[in-house]
């Protein structure tokens, strides 16, 4: 679910290398962190790119080869796909193709088969005769990596610059090189309904390409409706689909493409569309925004394109969001073409669906640069940062990694609550020689971690905590490197039930099933529900309501570490929920991740909306994760020195 479009959303600078403490969540890096220079932003490496031929007709006919260079022969390629965008050919066994334009084509281009790479550009402007060449790749492909980043949302704010070059620099440096990078949406941080200026897009557009253009392997990217542009909108006025494109093709190329790698079959598919017909009204102001809704000509080239992939292959999409919902036909093109996974973006949440075709989102490189009271988080309280893929045959392995950060705790999310013995997990990516992983619960005493596997990038570790030689209440849970001072840290629940509350009352519990709100799904269990306070039920919500409900909790149930739980009476079934509260007289308690969530969410988009949305309870598929749809089976009210 989108935030509202009447917040404007403005930059902030990512990283830094100071203490972080939010509700429950705490990141550090390093001694001195303060003391550092700023960081630097790359030089603009911008390069001459093909443009579209404007106010050229097309030609009725486009003809060519596709040449395979090879020790100085240049023989045919066979079998290759070659496309204006509407309709796709293939080469015939000398390399040749024919292809009719469409009216509104603009490049025609060729989709990389495996195993080979494209010499010079992929994609060409529209002439009567367009030739391309390939040549065999390097590297064989039967396992490799590759790097999703989303949402960077670059601007002429120099923290956003900052964040971009700090991210072409770390993939850079990873070993072995990723084979490229795959950007699902929000390039720039252009306004939706194209008021910013023709001259505010080029220079956003030659600060996102003249940095990503450092990156030592190819990047492939998807507008997303804060990359579209007023450029040229007198060519391509609003009704035109190709309204607001015309600056990433300058820059960019096609924004419909595809390319293989390995088993795999890519295809980048923006489904933003500038047609006047969604009027939304800002600030008592009407104003035209997207149409998110793949249209009818690049329907038949998806399914174009699909068709004639190499045999053998399987697809994989990249686009802003799940397109079972924003493209047409969707599951019948992916039972009959094979698309097995989805790499997107959008929500800045890190989220992975198991729907019929499953899709990832990718967090935000971005968090959101505009507001420094997040903390470089993004609202779910990943950190900024990207997901790290690779593919060994058809099977595909990932992480999410967090933009200047190796070390990463990979257990117990923040307020999670915590009992008996506890095994840590934690990782160290690019680790070098005797660099080690230890773990605190006081930030004083630390204990070496054992390291137990070295997954592609990283070294694991794992350790043996026993929380009931902890308090109840809350824990920081710190991990770091001794080699070079970095720790990872977030605050967890001791909830053993031993330590007594410290006031003696009778309490009540609030919360609201499905709580009103324009920008969340709706959802009130099937079933019968149990709700169960420590352990102990206190009450039960019934099937198909939507209500606020208020239970009271006796003083002898109450304990300084409190757990909220459900019992759904089917599997299957599940809710949403508002943020629980626990009141004592005028003491209120919330859930420790709520607190942290609520800090965040309100730097994204404003006070007002910490309330929007809540948490999904149960085993319920859909509605899937958003920015204010978080899941959360067990909730955790703790008494301690700030409340």
């Amino acid at each position: 679910m989108r935030p509202p479009v009447s917040l404007i959303r403005r930059f902030r600078q990512p990283g830094g290398l100071s203490i972080v403490l939010v509700v429950g969540l705490m990141a550090t890096v390093g001694p001195g962190a303060d003391k550092k220079p700023p960081e630097a932003i790359l030089k603009p490496l911008l390069r001459e790119t093909p443009k579209p031929n404007y106010g050229v007709a097309v030609p009725a006919r486009v003809s060519g080869h596709v040449l395979l260079g090879s020790d100085g022969a240049t023989p045919g390629a066979k079998g290759v796909s070659i496309t204006d965008g509407y309709s796709v050919v293939k080469t015939d066994h000398r390399g040749r193709f024919s292809i009719v334009p469409n009216p509104s084509a603009v490049f025609l281009y060729v989709t990389r088969p495996s195993g080979y790479d494209v010499v010079g550009d992929w994609y060409k402007s529209l002439a009567a005769e367009v030739n391309f060449t390939l040549k065999p790749a390097a590297k064989t492909e039967n396992e490799f990596s590759f790097i999703h980043v989303t949402d960077t949302h670059v601007s002429q704010n120099r923290r956003s610059l900052v964040g971009l070059s700090r991210f072409v620099t770390e993939v850079n440096a990873l070993e072995p090189g990723p084979r490229f990078v795959v950007n699902s949406g929000d390039l720039l941080n252009l306004n939706k309904a194209l008021l910013n200026s023709p001259a505010a897009g080029h220079a956003d557009f030659r600060s996102y390409v003249g940095i990503m253009n450092h990156l030592a392997m190819p990047h492939y990217n998807v507008a997303g409706d804060h990359t579209d542009s007023s450029y040229r909108l007198a060519d391509f006025p609003r009704g035109d689909h190709r309204c607001a494109k015309a600056l990433y093709w300058e820059y960019l190329g096609p924004h419909f493409f595809s390319f293989e790698y390995g088993k795999i079959h890519f295809v980048s598919v923006d489904f933003g569309y500038h047609l006047g017909r969604r009027q939304i009204v800002v600030k008592g102001k009407p104003l035209e925004y997207p149409t998110n809704r793949v249209q009818p000509m690049h329907l038949k080239w998806l399914a174009d394109d699909m068709a004639r992939r190499t045999h053998g292959t399987h697809v994989i999409t990249t686009a802003e969001a799940d397109l079972e919902d924003h493209c047409p036909g969707f599951l019948q093109m992916a039972r009959r073409y094979d698309i097995r996974f989805q790499l997107t973006g959008d929500i800045h949440v890190v989220s992975h669906k198991a729907r019929t075709v499953p899709y990832r989102a990718g967090g935000a490189l971005a968090g959101c640069w505009w507001n420094p009271r997040t903390n470089q988080l993004c609202p779910d309280l990943s950190p900024q940062g990207y997901v790290v893929y690779r593919v060994t045959g058809e099977r595909l392995e990932h992480f999410y990694k967090g933009l200047g950060q190796r070390v990463a705790i990979l257990t117990h999310r923040v307020g999670a609550a915590c009992r008996g013995q506890l095994k840590i997990q934690a990782h160290l990516v690019q680790p070098r020689s005797g660099e080690r992983l230890e773990i605190s619960t006081n930030g004083k005493d630390w204990q070496k971690m054992q390291e137990v596997g070295r997954p592609f990038y990283r070294a694991l570790f794992t350790a043996s905590l026993d929380s009931t030689t902890l308090p109840d209440g809350l824990v920081n849970l710190s991990v770091r490197n001794p080699a070079d001072g970095e720790v990872r840290s977030r605050v967890v629940v001791v909830a053993n039930g031993r330590d007594a509350a410290p006031v003696q009352a009778d309490g009540l519990l609030e919360f609201a099933i499905d709580p009103p709100t324009s920008w969340t799904t709706q959802r009130a269990p099937a079933g019968k529900v149990e709700v169960l306070f420590n352990g102990t039920v206190v009450g039960v919500l019934q099937p198909g309501l939507r209500k606020a409900y208020s239970f009271p909790v006796s003083a002898s149930r109450i304990r300084r570490a409190n757990t909220l739980s459900f019992r759904f009476a089917g599997p299957g079934d599940g809710m949403i929920l508002g943020s629980p509260t626990f009141k004592i007289g005028k003491t209120v308690l919330r859930d420790t991740r709520d607190k942290a969530l609520r800090l965040v969410k309100a730097a994204h988009w404003g006070a007002a909306s910490v309330d929007w949305g809540g948490f999904i309870a149960g085993d319920v598929a859909p509605p899937d994760e958003t920015p204010f749809h978080r899941r959360q089976n067990v909730f955790c009210f703790v008494f301690s020195d700030s409340k």
